[in-house]
């Protein structure tokens, strides 16, 4: 006797349970946003349905309860990824195995993990009818060639990097279903990053449904968002914060009080409206975290505080509001930030505030730039931007690497005469015909570090790597030049003063540093996102010498323990009582030293002698 035929959502209600938390065990209930969200996975007109989501809606629970539901009454060849494989092992494990062994009708569809007859491992389930569960991580969309799927689920598809050389995975995804037609069935999840990433796209392509609720007041049918939550600002030391205790959410039209229970009552009986219902074959749908029952219109307001205080409201939008984050696409004024440059400070006169020193260094074939920054725990000064030429520095003895070298060597000093150290000096290797070069070089000294800018966007912000006796770093230059932007973007905003680390720039930078500082613009490339030259723009260097200086300084703050900043201060009090003792040997740039020796390679610094 087939299984009885149930919604999707009165099957989930029925059977599955909660996998983890303080409610574990205890049966699902959905919330009535729910289940029509569900509920469409079983309607034949629609082979593709996308999840732009906040975080905290429950997301995870409607993409197991679809697994399930297909597994319990059309057994097929499921194909189940994740953006990274740490992402996918905890949903397979903490979610998935989990609910599987607490459901006695869904443990009864899966073969024997222990009999060797059949093939369950960590990429896949084996079903007693013989069709499986794969699961793969979307960082490698290769793993969906080869296989007969009849369904697949792919989760947080925005975190991933579309423009790889082995293919965006939706569009594998749509071409691993197309055999089996109207049955076939896509589901694509994802909190947005940015403005066309991908799951914006999608959305776009879909038709679009946002959830409405009637005014408990004026019964106006609306979307509930951000705007209509309103609240007082605190005064918190220096600054003014949102006060989550005074937040309210109001009604668009009447402006009167939603109260947390009218919330909670109107979202029981809010609806699906779509957007654009002339979309007939993908069902679209946005919800945020307004409409959680888990959650408060005070907690949600103390994320946005949070935020102001961090300076990271593009973490509020994707993870909050379930929106994507336009801030950093936008064009800057190069003319306010040309009014940045700052007359007090310079190389010859370092701020007090100045605890360490880091640079960073492109190769150019006639030149090195280099870009010196010293830095606090609040504040990022931008020092100087300098020059070494040679008629060719791809080859060694390279006269410009000797003047590198006595420059990053001389014993800088601030306004007080206290010494300052060079703490590190990243060197870009990326060059091809000069890695060599500049491995060999680096080897000289333990201040220098070759680094390599990272395909990769996902990946850590930097990553030391050895071989053949040489050292050097994997930069992940997309984050790193995504926190210049947002830097850069509070230095220009109503209130820098506010910004837990403030960017300064010297008055003596060169003309065109900040027409080069913002000659990037992130845009689509490919199925993805990069950041690429803008029309016309041809030169770089000030953006990527500064990305190398901002990486070296956490990398140097990542070997200095967990109090690197009490450690900086320390040795900065040492050097304030020694300075009656300490002779001024304070070296000018030597332009014109011979670089023709050949470099004798010395001990790398393992990190513990930062200060000698």
């Amino acid at each position: 006797m087939p299984p009885q035929k149930l919604k999707p959502s009165e099957f989930a209600e029925k059977y599955l349970v909660l996998p983890d938390g303080a409610s574990a065990g205890q049966k699902i209930r959905l919330y009535a946003y729910q289940r029509e969200m569900i509920d469409i996975i079983d309607n034949p007109q629609y082979r593709k349905v996308v999840y732009k989501t906040s975080s905290q809606v429950s997301k995870t629970t409607l993409l197991n309860s679809a697994i399930f539901y297909w597994m319990f009454t059309d057994p097929s060849n499921i194909g189940i990824a994740q953006s990274t494989g740490n992402e996918l092992k905890q949903w397979k494990s903490g979610k998935i195995d989990v609910s599987i062994e607490a459901v006695p009708e869904l443990k009864n569809l899966i073969t024997d993990k222990n009999d060797k007859r059949y093939a369950n491992n960590a990429s896949q389930i084996q079903m007693k009818d013989g069709s499986f569960l794969y699961f793969m991580s979307l960082g490698s969309p290769n793993h969906l060639r080869g296989k007969t799927l009849k369904r697949v689920v792919l989760d947080e598809v925005s975190a991933i990097d579309n423009s790889g050389e082995e293919g965006n995975p939706i569009r594998l995804a749509e071409n691993r279903v197309t055999d089996f037609s109207a049955e076939g069935k896509i589901l694509i999840s994802s909190t947005p990053t940015y403005s066309g990433d991908a799951i914006d796209i999608e959305y776009q392509n879909s038709d679009q449904r946002e959830f409405f609720v009637n005014c408990p007041h004026c019964q106006l049918e609306h979307t509930l968002q951000w705007m209509n939550v309103i609240f007082d600002w605190e005064q918190v030391g220096s600054r003014k914060l949102p006060n989550p205790k005074t937040a309210k959410l109001t009604c668009p039209e009447c402006h009167e009080h939603i109260t947390e229970s009218q919330r909670v009552k109107i979202v029981a009986k809010g609806r699906w409206i779509a957007q654009r219902p002339e979309v007939t074959d993908t069902a679209g749908f946005h919800i945020n975290r307004l409409y959680s029952p888990n959650s408060t219109i005070e907690s949600i307001c103390y994320d946005f505080r949070m935020a102001w205080l961090e300076y990271s409201n593009q973490s509020f939008y994707n993870t909050v509001l379930g929106l994507h984050y336009s801030e950093i696409q936008t064009d800057l004024d190069l003319l306010k930030l040309d009014n940045l440059r700052d007359s007090t400070f310079d190389l010859e006169n370092i701020p007090d505030e100045v605890l360490g020193i880091v640079m960073g260094v492109d190769q150019q074939l006639d030149r090195l730039e280099c870009q010196v920054m010293g830095f606090s725990d609040k504040e990022l000064y931008i020092l100087g931007h300098r020059f070494f030429y040679s008629p060719n520095c791809e080859i060694r003895g390279a006269t410009a690497y000797q003047q590198l070298t006595n420059f990053i060597s001389q014993q800088f000093k601030t306004v007080s005469g206290r010494r300052v150290k060079v703490l590190k000096c990243f060197v870009d290797s990326g060059n091809g015909r000069a890695t060599q070069t500049v491995l060999s070089y680096c080897n000289t000294s333990p201040l220098l570090m070759a680094i390599k800018g990272s395909s990769s966007k996902i990946g850590p912000l930097f990553k030391q790597s050895t071989s053949s006796g040489n050292t050097w770093c994997n930069l992940n230059v997309h984050e790193g030049k995504l926190w210049i932007r947002n830097l850069i973007n509070n230095a220009l905003s109503d209130n820098p003063d506010d910004a837990p680390l403030k960017i300064l720039f010297s008055h003596d930078l060169p003309d065109d540093y900040f027409e080069q500082l913002t000659s990037e613009e992130l845009r689509r490339k490919g199925d993805g996102f990069a950041w690429v030259l803008k029309q016309g723009q041809k030169r770089n260097e000030s953006l990527d010498t500064l990305n190398y200086a901002l990486i070296a300084m956490k990398y140097v703050l990542s070997k200095l323990g967990g109090q690197p900043f009490k450690d900086l201060r320390i040795y900065a009090t040492k050097q304030r009582e020694k300075l009656n003792d300490v002779p001024d040997t304070q070296q000018s740039l030597i332009e014109n030293d011979k670089y023709n020796k050949k470099p004798k390679p010395r001990p790398r610094n393992n990190g513990n002698n930062w200060f000698s």
